[in-house]
């Protein structure tokens, strides 16, 4: 009776053993395949969270006050024509992103126009049917440049106005076409309506811009202001023999204050 007794407890000691081995090996199995399964998933992609940048667009306008620098173009066409009124008008659209918290880039197409009756005098390399003098009673520039800007914002991880400090540059070209009134003759500093010969003249050329700026600019709201210091750097293909301001200097070099207003998209 003992030995049978015995004989049942040590069976049913054996079948506890190995259905609890059985239970462990079915456990293992299925933890191996949940994660073979996901690293089968990973491997697609399933899982994987993309990270997306967030890119801030903008677009406005400004309104540049422009001073040449060279001594022709100064004289020619001055910010202002006390006489008639005229200004040097220089109107600027703008549209841009930032490419990181720290940085913009953009485009920016500008008109630049202006009339006046200034009297300037050309003393000419070439002679001109005979005449070695030219005096425009009239001036007319009419420009349109092309310039992508870069803005380099190194004060941005401050809560201040600071934040909204840059320097940066562009590069672009710029299409401009001078068109004058002309008297010719062999003085100096007068002329004759009466008995000077008189034309109409034009010159135009494409040269390339390349400028420097700093300022401040946008408010991190849907609407910002800016205000910057330019210069430009534009050199002039020069020929002496033809009256225009645009062939006398050697560069249209300006310096420019802008005002600017954009909106955030």
């Amino acid at each position: 009776m003992k030995k049978t007794l015995l004989s049942i407890v040590l069976l049913f000691c054996f079948a506890s053993f190995t259905s609890a081995q059985l239970n462990d090996l079915k456990l293992k199995n299925s933890s191996k395949s949940s994660f073979l399964n996901l690293s089968s998933l990973e491997k697609n992609n399933t899982f994987q969270v993309k990270k997306r940048k967030t890119v801030n667009s903008y677009f406005g306008a400004g309104y540049s006050f422009m001073i040449f620098t060279s001594k022709y173009m100064q004289d020619a066409f001055p910010v202002l024509d006390t006489r008639t009124g005229s200004f040097l008008t220089n109107i600027n659209l703008f549209f841009g992103f930032a490419v990181a918290r720290a940085v913009t880039l953009e485009i920016e197409p500008t008109i630049l126009f202006t009339s006046n009756e200034k009297t300037i005098d050309y003393a000419l390399s070439q002679t001109h049917n005979g005449y070695n003098y030219a005096h425009a009673v009239t001036n007319n520039l009419l420009a349109f440049p092309i310039v992508f800007n870069a803005r380099f914002f190194p004060f941005f991880k401050l809560a201040s106005f600071a934040r909204l400090f840059f320097i940066g540059g562009g590069v672009g070209a710029v299409w401009m076409r001078e068109e004058n009134d002309v008297f010719y003759n062999n003085n100096a500093t007068f002329f004759n309506y009466f008995t000077d010969p008189y034309s109409t003249q034009s010159t135009n050329q494409w040269q390339p811009i390349f400028r420097a700026m700093t300022g401040f600019t946008g408010s991190g709201g849907q609407f910002g202001f800016g205000g910057e210091l330019r210069y430009n750097f534009i050199p002039l293909t020069q020929d002496k023999s033809l009256p225009f301001a645009t062939r006398f200097a050697s560069n249209a070099n300006s310096v420019d204050i802008t005002l600017r207003f954009y909106f955030s998209l």
